[in-house]
């Protein structure tokens, strides 16, 4: 207790606005207590006045001492000067903003304490700083052009680099309105100086138009202006803030982009067009094509010959055969036909703006369209001419980019030319393939199959058309790997061949061997049109050789490997591993107390016990592992594609318990143990004699320990092993002794700082005075199967909590619920969440439910239906962390998500990173384009706030406002921030 005071007015005390304390020195000024406390006091540093009278300042605000206030009461304590200390910012786990203290020393030796909080007007200091430094900078150095139109005094200011866009320098253009009217495209001016006009009488935030204005050169260029108004107190324009961004390149790309738009689509036609028509059709409509992208009234296109001297007429275009009455032979010489035939001697597009200039121009026949325009495209082949195009007598003259569209569209032409003339000989050979007793099949390069013979179905049981148009896996049997396939086509796409044994499936089911080789078919430059495989079926020899192989590599007595096959298969490991960079483990377990079955029950009774063990090992192992036995007790486990330690240790745990289940056969209970010791690739060998020598040695460590247990090579590897079962073990325990429970965080609107909702955190109540945070045991929870149970639980107590605050129906409160990938999976889910609703009678609307980005990569068809039957039953949805993942906002627009929550990793680099703060702000903007509302994760300072409100963010979450808190700490807030408002 401390000494009463009369010198300080208590009264007094209580009715000032501002934060007043009065604190006793204790141990010389060591530390001080708090005497007393006024209101504000209680309110703005979220105390009680009855809980900390009597207390330690250290005690009540840890941070207290690294402030420096402690330091200000002992000098003001020892001089009886008064002092003034701040403005000071101040962290603590209930305190976080800028203090300025001022310290007093009482008449009876009690020291006084008043403080302004000072948070806001340094906020304002530093944003209006910032703010002043960036127009400057903007001003002086943006790429863009700036100007500033004074409506009040009829002036405009024009920056430098606004004249340098239109090749001026700063003294040749006055800073005047008419100058920029007088350079505006009369085609444009009408428009524009009407936008202005309608900005004026309502503006809106921001001013946009695009236009053209007059280059020094004569030339018009395309500017986009950007403009923003500056209102009076009476609400009126009275100034206009912009640049003049330079888009020239991007209308011309535009203009660019719609001619490439049409060639591409006359491509896709001709495409669909090709297999249901001739040749001569296909060139026909290639031809009518090039006229018209091109706008021209003349078409023609000629095949080369091979001798490359003469030329063969295909087709003239439907306009030219309309007005053109001339005859001509089918076949003439290169050296007869005039200079439109330049690009075949050439090997080069010519254009021909002035044809009737051209010397060599020829004579036109009688009947025949005089050009005035020309232009002519070869297409080259296996260094020879094989076809060129021609256009003639478009309004306008040719240009570069006519050439191009027209040269890619013939381009695709010739593909399709070649592919029907392929399709041909393919037909062709067909009959001599059905007469071969080896199956062959005859595929594509995408692939997919084109042709069988009769061999084919008698080996497979697949007729030809219930294969065609399939890709050959068809018949794959699942026995190879991603790796085998890999390299079977890495070596058929660099040597043009490949052949060797593989496993395929008959329609019946039945897995086969067979003999396959497999060869690129190339055209003459050396392209791949095709592959054809040939194969045999290799079943009964394959019977003989797997007899042989059993006997030499499989222990006789269990069937398991033995020690030469189990070595090719550590190696084999290794070699994938070294590939892959995975890791691979070894377990060597050695029998403890077997001797004693043999020399009491006889060797017999071991060998069943032996036999039966083997069958429990298989059962507990993936497909993709082995076991061995190599010695007498003595068993070796091979672990591929091993993701961590723990795993392992899972799988060695699972082994021993096995091991120690007792075993009942010819009235006898057996029971022994094992141990177990494990080494891991690369850290503990690069080979397999190297990795079995140091399981080895584990698994004495194991046996020395007290045996029934399993040892890693690496001590600190077995240690955390163990801590990870620990703790899921004590997690069992945890989640059967209510020890998980929901802890919410509030989520805030950024406009006007209501709570309109909260998060719902799984927190650990252990013996701990802290709760254990989710990082420590949602891993584990992941990894074991238990994050559905702690799901389950979180869940269901959540909706008891906001049963029981009864929030006001017209309260838009949500409370939001995560859902993890596993039990988003679950089939049962929406009716699981309905049912649950109903239980608790909470009104849909109130919960909204988050889903990390991972969801909506899996079973892309499935999620969608998923979330949207979710979203159908008036359920919130949710995008959480965005940005860590790999989706992208284009992607979520096929899913009905209503919210978007931006990773806290980009919310606490926005004060010292413009990356992020530009990160954020496309992030919320594209959002708010797709009609999405945005929360902003981790907030923990005003700067961050007053950023995101900038951004016309509308929620946000984080320490600023408050930790997650249980659901009685919640409800207060709640009701504080209802009085609040």
């Amino acid at each position: 207790m401390h000494n009463h005071c009369a010198e300080y007015p208590d009264e007094l005390l209580k009715q000032l606005d501002f934060g007043v304390a009065v604190y006793q020195p204790v141990d010389e000024g060591r530390d001080f207590i708090f005497v007393d406390i006024n209101s504000s006091v209680e309110r703005t540093d979220k105390v009680k006045r009855e809980e900390v009278i009597g207390r330690p300042v250290t005690e009540v605000f840890p941070g207290v001492e690294a402030f420096g206030l402690l330091d200000v009461f002992r000098r003001v304590m020892k001089s009886g000067d008064s002092e003034t200390f701040g403005p000071t910012e101040y962290q603590d786990e209930r305190i976080r903003g800028w203090r300025l203290n001022h310290v007093y020393r009482l008449p009876c030796g009690y020291v006084t304490a008043v403080y302004e909080d000072v948070t806001n007007a340094i906020a304002v200091q530093s944003a209006l700083k910032a703010s002043e430094e960036r127009y400057r900078l903007l001003t002086e150095s943006s790429m863009d052009g700036v100007w500033d139109w004074d409506l009040e005094h009829n002036s405009l200011y024009l920056s430098p680099r606004w004249k340098m866009q239109l090749g001026y320098q700063d003294h040749e253009l006055e800073n005047h309105l008419d100058t920029w009217k007088d350079h505006l495209h009369p085609d444009d001016q009408a428009r524009v100086l009407r936008h202005i006009e309608q900005y004026l009488a309502s503006p809106e935030p921001i001013w946009m138009e695009e236009f053209r204005l007059r280059h020094k050169s004569g030339d018009y260029i395309w500017m986009m202006a950007r403009g923003s108004a500056v209102m009076n107190a009476e609400n009126r324009v009275i100034r206009i803030l912009g640049v003049h961004i330079d888009i020239n390149r991007r209308k011309q790309a535009e203009a660019t982009s719609g001619l490439v738009q049409h060639r591409l689509e006359a491509s896709l036609e001709l495409s669909k067009r090709a297999p249901s028509v001739t040749e001569k059709e296909i060139v026909q409509i290639a031809l009518e094509q090039a006229s018209s992208l091109t706008q021209s009234s003349v078409g023609y296109l000629h095949f080369v010959n091979d001798d490359q001297e003469t030329i063969e007429l295909v087709t003239w275009s439907k306009q030219t055969l309309l007005h053109c009455k001339a005859a001509f032979d089918s076949h003439y010489p290169l050296s007869k036909a005039g200079v439109w035939a330049d690009c075949v001697r050439s090997r080069k597009p010519q254009i021909h703006n002035d044809y009737q200039s051209m010397e060599g121009r020829k004579g036109y026949p009688e009947g025949h369209i005089h050009l005035l325009r020309h232009l002519s495209v070869p297409v080259i082949d296996a260094d020879k001419v094989r076809l060129v195009i021609g256009v003639g007598n478009k309004r306008e003259p040719y240009t570069d980019l006519d050439v191009q569209q027209v040269a890619m569209l013939v381009s695709d032409l010739w593909r399709l030319i070649e592919k029907k003339r392929s399709d041909e000989k393919l037909k062709q050979a067909a009959a001599v393939l059905e007469s071969t007793q080896e199956a062959v099949t005859i595929t594509d390069t995408v692939p997919r199959i084109v042709a069988v013979n009769r061999a084919f179905g008698e080996i497979t049981g697949y007729q030809e058309e219930e294969v065609l148009g399939c890709n050959p896996s068809v018949l794959k049997s699942g026995r190879h790997n991603l790796d085998f396939y890999r390299q079977m086509w890495d070596q058929l796409l660099t040597a043009g061949h490949w052949q060797g044994e593989i496993w395929n499936r008959r329609k019946s089911g039945e897995i086969y061997p067979e003999w396959l080789n497999i060869s690129a078919i190339q055209d003459d430059d050396g392209l791949t049109t095709h592959y054809v495989a040939v194969f045999s079926d290799i079943s009964a020899l394959k019977q003989s050789e797997q007899q042989l192989e059993r006997m030499a590599h499989y222990d006789p007595l269990t069937g398991l490997p033995n020690r030469i096959l189990l070595f090719s298969r550590i190696e084999h490991a290794l070699q994938r591993a070294r590939r892959s960079k995975n890791e691979v483990a070894l377990l060597f377990l050695d029998l403890d107390n077997f001797k004693v079955v043999n020399d009491s029950l006889g060797h017999p009774t071991g060998d069943k016990l032996l036999k039966l063990l083997a069958e429990r090992f298989a059962k507990r192992l993936r497909e993709e592992d082995t076991i061995a036995r190599i010695g007498g007790d003595e068993f070796v486990v091979l672990i591929e594609d091993v993701v961590t330690e723990s795993t392992v240790a899972d799988i060695a745990q699972a082994l021993l318990d096995e091991i120690k289940e007792p075993i009942h056969f010819e009235g006898h209970e057996l029971s022994v143990g094992a141990s177990v010791g494990i080494s891991i690739y690369p850290q503990n060998g690069e080979n397999a004699t190297d990795l079995i020598k140091n399981a080895d040695a584990a698994m004495y460590l194991a046996k020395d320990s007290g045996r029934n247990s399993f040892k890693f090579y690496t001590p600190k590897l077995t240690e955390e092993a163990q801590f990870r079962l620990r703790l899921e073990a004590d997690l069992h325990v945890a989640l059967q002794s209510n020890q998980i429970v929901p802890y919410y965080q509030p989520i805030v609107s950024v406009s006007d700082g209501r709570i309109v909702g909260a998060e719902a955190l799984a927190r650990w109540i252990g013996s701990e005075e802290e709760p254990l945070m989710p990082g420590r045991f949602i891993p584990v929870a992941e990894e074991s199967g238990l994050i559905d149970e702690i799901a389950a639980v979180i869940f269901r107590q959540a909706c008891k909590d906001l049963e029981s605050w009864r929030l006001p129906d017209h309260q838009g409160f949500r409370l939001a619920l995560n859902i993890s990938p596993h039990q988003f999976r679950s089939i049962g889910l929406v009716d699981e969440i309905s049912s649950k609703l109903g239980m608790y009678r909470i009104p849909v609307d109130r919960i909204e439910l988050e889903l990390t980005e991972s969801i909506l990569m899996q079973d892309t068809e499935q999620s969608i239906m998923k979330i949207r039957q979710l979203s159908e039953m008036g359920l919130t949805m949710t995008i959480d962390d965005f940005g860590t993942g790999y989706s992208s906002l284009a992607y979520l627009t096929r899913f009905p998500i209503d919210k978007l929550k931006i990773d806290r990793s980009f919310i606490q680099k926005m004060q010292a990173e413009d990356e992020n703060e530009v990160i954020v702000s496309t992030i919320h903007a594209m959002a708010h384009n797709l009609d999405m509302q945005v929360t902003a994760e981790g907030v923990e300072t005003a700067l961050q706030l007053a950023k995101l409100r900038n951004l016309g963010c509308d929620y946000y979450q984080g320490y600023f406002f408050s930790r997650p808190v249980p659901a009685n700490d919640f409800q207060r807030l709640l009701l504080a921030n209802a009085v609040k408002d």
